[in-house]
């Protein structure tokens, strides 16, 4: 009996000094007077809150993409401000957030108005998840100081032929870049500035036209912008004013349209062939290759070309023409996709066997992270040195009975302009 109660009286003790460290008093920070971005801005500042007070808002871009570092920007429906954290946090783009202003110092740096020394722990409050904010539809020369921290779209722009195919930023040297973007009057630019501690700083900046989404930022009297993520910089379109000696996105839902061709050797299983290019259908159409078969796991060993037309390059200008094209893949390990050149290849036989090639793989740059369908542009790759009346391009995918992983192509483009 006195052996139970001993147990008993050590049980009540260890549950009794049992401490809660997973759920702080997050309640018990105060409310206090509601106040609104475009209130805060139109104070005197540096201005230090003291009193009860707080700011409802949603993050439009966090850290994760390591293109901030303890920052965030927030809007709400008065306008959009800079939050400077005294640590990362975990705040993610789309938290409706509150944020309980004491102690906080609304100032400058810059010319950019920040809401400084927010603690994450102490000041903020989620609310709600997934509440995205739209972003505001702007032309280049509408952009000004009274946009600074809005999220914001433009249609219909692209980067300077200096910007175009570069690398975002210096991820080697872990460096900032400025890129610039144009509209297509080419009259008006606006910086995009990367982090070189950004988990896309190599990669390259798309060669195309199209629309992009970005954050408002400016750097004393410049205005410039800051991207969430590339995936945002949607440049599939042909560039103001190109003149393409070879296109093809593949948008008429055909694979061989415009005198491609494939050429094929491997397995035939339950009457596919396995690795051979084919048409992928989506909302994106794109042309896939993969050799394995998901109902049987099986991998079959094969070889498979995607060709072009025949070009006639001979007229171009010196320094064209420029291909470029966007690639991604995924389910590695397996053979990486290659790019080949010949001026002598006569259409019809198996490339293989005829034909003198030249592999180009070297100057692309491929897409090299197989966990997500994330397409990387190429970057401008120069076919000047192939000039004939007979050029050809030809993608190669190589997949073995041990392995392979699925690559796809899209929006192929050889410029002459």
């Amino acid at each position: 009996m006195k052996k139970g109660v001993l147990i008993s009286l050590a049980v009540f003790i260890f549950l009794g000094c049992k401490r809660e460290y997973d759920n702080p008093p997050m309640s018990n920070i105060p409310v206090g007077e509601a106040i609104t971005i475009a209130e805060m801005k139109a104070l005197d500042y540096p201005h230090k809150f003291v009193g009860d007070s707080s700011l409802y808002a949603v993050v439009t871009m966090d850290e994760s993409s390591g293109n901030l570092y303890k920052n965030i920007f927030v809007q709400d429906a008065t306008g959009a401000i800079n939050v400077r954290l005294f640590s990362s946090g975990s705040l993610t783009e789309g938290d409706s957030i509150r944020i309980y202003l004491k102690n906080t110092v609304l100032g400058q740096y810059t010319g950019m108005i920040q809401l400084d020394s927010v603690d994450t722990d102490l000041n903020v409050i989620k609310i709600e998840n997934n509440r995205n904010i739209i972003p505001q539809v702007v032309k280049i020369n509408e952009i000004d100081q009274t946009m600074q921290s809005r999220l914001v779209r433009i249609d219909s722009a692209e980067f300077i032929s200096a910007s175009a195919g570069q690398s975002w930023a210096d991820g080697v040297n872990q460096a900032s870049i400025d890129r610039v973007l144009t509209n297509c009057s080419e009259t008006d630019e606006i910086i995009i500035r990367s982090s070189g501690y950004a988990n896309f700083a190599d990669d390259l900046t798309p060669t195309g036209n199209g629309e992009i989404t970005a954050i408002v930022t400016q750097f004393n009297t410049t205005m410039q912008l800051i991207i969430r993520n590339p995936s945002e910089v949607n440049f599939s379109n042909p560039r103001c004013g190109a003149i393409y000696v070879l296109s093809k996105d593949f948008e008429d839902g055909s694979l061989t349209s415009g005198g491609w061709t494939t050429f094929w050797s491997g397995t035939t299983a339950g009457g596919t062939d396995w690795g051979r290019f084919e048409l992928f259908s989506s909302s994106d159409n794109a042309a896939s290759a993969s050799n394995f078969d998901i109902s049987t796991f099986t991998n079959y060993a094969t070889t498979s070309w995607f060709i072009s037309p025949a070009m006639d390059l001979n007229s171009l200008a010196p320094g064209l023409p420029i291909l470029t094209f966007d690639n991604t893949h995924r389910y590695a390990p397996g053979a990486q996709l290659e790019l080949w050149v010949s001026m002598d290849y006569d259409g019809i036989s198996d490339p293989s066997l005829q034909g003198t090639w030249t592999n180009l793989s070297g100057t692309v740059n491929w897409d090299l992270d197989d966990t997500v369908w994330d397409w990387v542009t190429s970057g401008p790759i120069d076919l000047s040195a192939f000039k004939s009346s007979n050029t050809y391009i030809a993608f190669k995918y190589q997949g073995s009975n041990m392995d392979g992983a699925t690559w796809e192509i899209d929006d192929i483009n050889i410029e002459n302009q």
